[in-house]
């Protein structure tokens, strides 16, 4: 008995079939690839146009490269747009260099008072080392201040006597003036200093206890 051929053609015909359609697929893909190519862009009015050319308005405006599907396939932006990007791209990148930075000076306060109890006896010290300034330059101010107290002393007396002051003891009197004034001065930036100093304790403590939470998440999540 002869076989027949119906069954083993019942296997081929889908074959084909799909043979076919792939290369029609292809087709229509490179029909795709090659199809025409605009040009649109928004005019002076907000009207969207389109074109196959490249007018100076596009150009000065802006535009986009859509196929023949109308999607989209490029944006050209406007020199203005481009400004505006460097701009944007200038802004982001001295962000994120401050980012880094920020990161940087945490990861070292970390490395430098591995726990808030010294880095509370560091804060400390330095209103401590303040403090000790003032007191020297309080010791320096009254110094002064009595000298500058002898001096007046002298030309009061000089003054009663119904003698002219020497030249040299006016000099030496605004001279010293000037000195205690310096001393002055000096011992209010200390006070300044040391009150800042102090007030910063807490703010940076807080900080401190930020940071040293958010490395130990990180290192949390990194855990297996």
């Amino acid at each position: 008995m002869i076989p027949t051929p119906s069954r083993p053609l019942r296997r081929l015909v889908p074959k084909w079939v799909l043979i076919l359609g792939l290369a029609a697929s292809g087709m229509a893909l490179a029909a795709t690839a090659t199809g025409p190519v605009q040009y649109r862009w928004h005019d002076a009015h907000g009207v969207l146009q389109f074109s196959d050319t490249l007018s100076a308005n596009a150009i000065a405006r802006g535009y986009d490269i859509v196929n023949a599907q109308g999607v989209v396939v490029q944006h050209v932006p406007s020199p203005a747009e481009r400004r505006a990007e460097g701009v944007a791209a200038q802004a982001q990148a001295k962000l994120d260099a401050a980012r880094a930075r920020q990161q940087a000076a945490d990861a070292q306060l970390l490395n430098a008072y591995p726990t808030e109890a010294d880095l509370r006896s560091a804060l400390q010290a330095q209103v401590s080392n303040v403090s000790q300034s003032m007191r020297a330059t309080e010791i320096n101010l009254h110094s002064q201040e009595s000298s500058l107290a002898d001096m007046l002393q002298r030309a009061a007396e000089i003054e009663h006597e119904k003698k002219p002051v020497p030249p040299y003891l006016t000099h030496d009197i605004a001279q010293q003036r000037q000195v205690v004034e310096q001393q002055r001065l000096a011992l209010q930036r200390q006070q300044q200093q040391r009150d800042a100093a102090q007030a910063a304790i807490a703010p940076q403590l807080a900080r401190y206890r930020q940071i040293k939470q958010r490395a130990q998440e990180q290192a949390d999540n990194q855990m297996p």
